[in-house]
């Protein structure tokens, strides 16, 4: 039985827009929805995954229906090229709407079959979407794209996601007269107000061994789970609202409701490492959020926030290794948060290897073992490189930094292999990602699992802790790739 049946976990419902569609038409207007994988409706088989059109009738009255057609991976232009416009426009009728978001795709230069010029992107809005929908009396909305979650370490602050590609979206709806809804500023406000650690509940950023699907969990900043699909869908409504639109009188939901949660019982800590565990605890009716606070015991007038989760789940990271802690959860809703639970005593364990990753004769910081692409496995200490997976560099930026940090090994756009040999069980892996110099991009596949793509920003260092890796064969694997494959250190400790 998966960890989310055990919870009681609900998966989030398929939207019934492509039925309504199919089926007969309501009496009142339909809202069409022409966009990209941000929008689409998903099925339970990609949970906890959802898109904004998936959760948008649940801020309008009947009897306005949501015809969902977004579909992943399509710009403004494929999304004519392959008809799929033509098939809203056979359905649409005067009264109704067409809400287009465009943009995620169409910004992808790497990706000729789908890449759109802002200059053409802006023209396929006028002439396809605008000039479609106007012509058959329906109104069109015009949406800029909605926010990426990419966060500057060092400034903590929100990168704007395809400014060209927003800039084009006001412009043709100012030229044409049209209704336009700023979804990226207005995404791009709520993130930047939420903040680093609590938008990783709006995005994709899952846990390992929850969701059936995805046994290695998924780091995504662009797709959103159910609880940030219905916040990005709110904001819809509420933007909408704000405009002289007939549809705006049919926005509802838009203002808290009900009461505060109830006080989360204490949670359980399972799979203790040298940062952090795995928190689980009995789902709080009516939460929308959670959040994790931990203080150390030498420090029990400081509590920090650690985790944030939209489920009773959370994997606590980050935290010192060997340290005496508290952790609590508090329970949070439109109305605000719940009383805290009691505090759980935790007790990180020390890590068990320490690799830092740079030159043969760049320093090594205390506590670790230097590794350079001359470490070839399995050598003396049974760790290094894959023979045939090498590192295609290593580069030491010299003094200004601290020892982590200032050098790495990385092979641009290829694929290499670190092996190190431990006992069968499973682990915690924390890794840095970073250059003094420039951006970084590296994937991790632990045991085979792809784990996702860590981004560091220049100048800063990026942290990120994989749980749940499971060694069967006496061999820790670890695959590095990536537009630049950069790797500072790397951490782990047993949990099991």
């Amino acid at each position: 039985m998966s960890l989310a049946t055990l919870l009681g976990l609900g998966l989030p419902a398929v939207a019934h827009a492509e039925e309504r569609a199919a089926g007969e038409r309501a009496e009142g207007p339909t809202v069409f929805v022409a966009s990209d994988s941000t929008a689409q409706s998903y099925t339970t088989d990609f949970a906890p995954q959802a898109g904004w059109g998936q959760l948008l009738d649940r801020y309008f009255a009947e009897p306005v229906t949501v015809a969902n057609h977004a579909i992943g991976g399509r710009s403004s232009r494929t999304f004519v090229e392959e008809g799929r416009l033509d098939a809203i426009l056979n359905e649409i009728r005067p009264g109704d709407y067409l809400f287009v978001q465009f943009g995620h795709n169409d910004a992808t230069i790497s990706r000729p079959d789908r890449y759109t010029s802002p200059a053409d992107f802006k023209e396929y809005l006028r002439e396809d979407y605008i000039g479609g929908a106007l012509a058959r009396g329906a109104t069109p909305v015009v949406l800029t794209p909605v926010s990426r979650r990419v966060f500057d370490p060092t400034s903590g602050e929100l990168g704007e996601s395809f400014p060209e590609y927003a800039q084009a979206a006001r412009e043709v709806a100012a030229e044409e007269g049209v209704p336009l809804l700023e979804l990226g500023q207005a995404s791009r406000e709520y993130l930047s107000g939420v903040g680093p650690l609590e938008s990783t509940a709006v995005f994709l950023h899952v846990p390992p061994g929850v969701y059936p699907n995805r046994p290695a969990g998924t780091i995504d900043e662009t797709h959103f789970q159910t609880y940030g699909a219905d916040r990005m869908a709110r904001l819809i409504a509420v933007e909408l609202a704000g405009t002289d639109l007939p549809l705006a009188d049919a926005v509802v939901n838009t203002e808290p409701t009900g009461h505060r949660p109830a006080r989360p019982d204490r949670p359980a800590a399972s799979q203790v490492g040298h940062d952090g565990a795995r928190l689980t605890w009995p789902a709080v009716a009516n939460a929308d959020l959670y959040r994790v606070e931990a203080r150390r015991l030498d420090d029990r007038g400081r509590r920090e926030l650690v985790a944030v989760a939209p489920i009773p789940v959370a994997d606590v990271t980050g935290l010192a290794a060997d340290t005496r802690y508290e952790v609590r959860v508090i329970a949070v809703n439109d109305r605000g948060p719940s009383a805290a639970s009691r505090w759980l005593p935790l007790t990180t364990s020390a890590a068990d290897l320490r690799l830092d990753f740079g030159t043969a004769d760049s320093p090594v910081a205390d506590g670790y073992l230097g590794v350079s692409p001359e470490t070839v496995y399995p050598g003396e200490r049974g760790l290094g490189f894959v023979a045939t997976a090498l590192p295609g560099q290593a580069i030491d930026r010299g003094p200004g930094t601290d020892d982590l940090s200032r050098d790495f090994v990385s092979s641009p756009g290829a694929t290499y292999q670190l092996a190190v040999d431990v006992p069968d069980g499973v682990y915690t892996v924390s890794a840095t990602v970073g250059d003094p110099a420039g951006a970084s991009r590296t994937g991790f596949v632990l045991e085979g699992s792809d784990r996702g793509q860590v981004i560091g920003y220049p100048g800063a260092v990026t942290p990120k802790t994989f749980t749940q890796v499971t060694v069967a064969d006496g061999r820790l694997d670890l695959s590095l790739y990536g537009e630049t494959g950069h790797l500072n250190s790397l951490v782990l400790s047993r949990t099991s």
